[in-house]
């Protein structure tokens, strides 16, 4: 039976199947005489040390999986930089030392300033030749690791991001500014190694998984030039058409390249343990195995553009407006995955890509006819949309019969939140709470005979 509750259990499988703790875990090999990490092998020998190191959204529950496989004393020492709101997590991880709090809302703070500062001192104070430094970055990893590069200052830094956030840029667009106005980012972490190796396992969260844009990509050096990157960056700031700070233009305009040389050691690697495409999997595996026999179909793990506009195009698929994005038998569910934007208004109210999403598919629909009886959702897998409690929103056909007057209101204000909280009696809101992960959205359209 179709319904809202369908998709809320298929969205559930999807964020199990992305639980950062069995993939890390997965990922380590342990013997008497030999160490495995990702595809890298090194010799165990009784010097051997490793430093664990771990930033991002995931990155308790990702500590919490490198120690199902290593202890004392092969580990000698564990840093950890977690978002603020997941101090409750540090329970179930209290054989963890070196825990950090900080980026409340997910923007950079002092917090995650001074977290970055002791981090680096610890790493070149733990260097040795014997050293195997094991880094877990995740999704929320740009804003944990922090460090501004003169004359840029934390301020400056957080207005340049809020600004490119509220003019629609791509993650992707945010970290390469990111990265030029970083003494950590792309790369430049690798500079307090010298001696040591350096490992990392990475969940993505960035459209296409480029390695070296997840988190900024603080331990993958990749060589760009400076025109090019003077290049890249100069089209972004003219696309997004704002205002920066006088410091950021400044440095945004010199002529150093994004990447810096790696450490002296060059056995350096770096994996991609997890991303979207692992939930979209999930979902499909869910719904083979429901008794109504779906046509289940991955559409896409890269959709990306602006959140209202494609909201409005499952709407048109859904009255049968605009063809189909592939072919199949009815009941059919579709999976897409990714990370679209938002552009804001001058005064925003509260909400999220995916509550948007949602709210601009409803709002359409409400001067059509479906063709189909449906269920749509679109929801975040770190559990937060945006600087919400909400990870997106569910509809169906039944919703389309609720009087839903502020809808377009709520669509131009970007108040999508408050739209849900309160519509329906907050029957279509999807709160799951922090899941510990973060491998972007999910939206899923099931489509059936009226």
């Amino acid at each position: 039976m179709l319904g809202r509750q369908l998709l809320r259990e298929a969205f559930g499988k999807c964020i199990e199947a992305v639980q950062p703790r069995p993939i890390v875990r997965d990922a380590i090999k342990i013997s008497a005489d030999h160490i495995k990490i990702g595809d890298t092998h090194f010799a165990r020998i009784s010097a051997t040390k490793i430093v664990l190191v771990a930033f991002g959204k995931a990155s308790i529950l990702m500590a919490d999986g490198a120690k199902d496989r290593l202890s004392a004393p092969l580990l000698q020492k564990t840093l950890i930089i977690a978002p603020e709101q997941q101090q409750n997590q540090k329970a179930t991880s209290s054989t963890l030392s070196g825990v950090f709090f900080g980026a409340k809302n997910n923007l950079p703070d002092e917090n995650s300033v001074s977290a970055t500062r002791h981090v680096i001192s610890e790493i070149r104070d733990a260097d040795s030749e014997h050293t195997i430094f094991l880094f877990l970055i995740s999704g929320g990893g740009s804003a944990l690791l922090c460090s501004p590069k003169p004359p840029v200052t934390l301020q400056e830094k957080l207005t340049t991001i809020k600004r490119m956030q509220a003019a629609g840029a791509t993650i992707q667009e945010l970290n390469i500014v990111r990265q030029k106005m970083s003494q950590v980012k792309g790369g430049r972490l690798l500079e307090s190694i010298r001696k040591g190796t350096a490992v990392s396992l990475i969940i993505s969260d960035v459209i296409g998984n480029p390695i070296e844009l997840i988190a900024s990509g603080p331990t993958v050096v990749k060589k760009v030039s400076s025109d090019d990157n003077a290049g890249k960056i100069a089209e972004i700031i003219d696309k997004l058409k704002i205002e920066l700070p006088k410091s950021v233009l400044t440095l945004l305009n010199s002529q150093d390249p994004i990447a810096t040389p790696a450490t002296s050691n060059s056995l350096n690697s770096a994996f991609i343990i997890s991303s979207n495409s692992s939930a979209l999997h999930a979902a499909t595996q869910f719904f083979s195995s429901q008794s109504s026999k779906f046509d289940v179909q991955i559409v896409t793990s890269s959709l990306q553009g602006n959140a209202t506009e494609i909201g409005c195009q499952f709407a048109d698929f859904i009255a049968g407006d605009q063809e189909l994005p592939v072919s199949g038998s009815l009941p059919l569910a579709l999976l897409f995955g990714g990370e679209t934007t938002v552009k804001l208004p001058e005064n925003p109210g509260k909400g999220g890509r995916n509550q948007e999403m949602v709210l601009a598919c409803l709002d359409r629909l409400k001067s059509k006819q479906p063709k189909y009886k449906f269920a749509f959702l679109s929801a975040g897998t770190d559990g937060q949309d945006g600087p919400t409690d909400a990870a997106g929103a569910v509809i169906t056909n039944e919703d389309l019969l609720v009087a839903s007057p502020t809808s377009s209101e709520s669509l131009t204000s970007s108040d999508s939140y408050n739209f849900w909280r309160t519509f329906n009696g907050g029957k279509c809101h999807v709160v799951t709470g922090p899941s510990g992960t973060n491998v972007m959205d999910v939206q899923i359209l099931v489509l059936d005979r009226l």
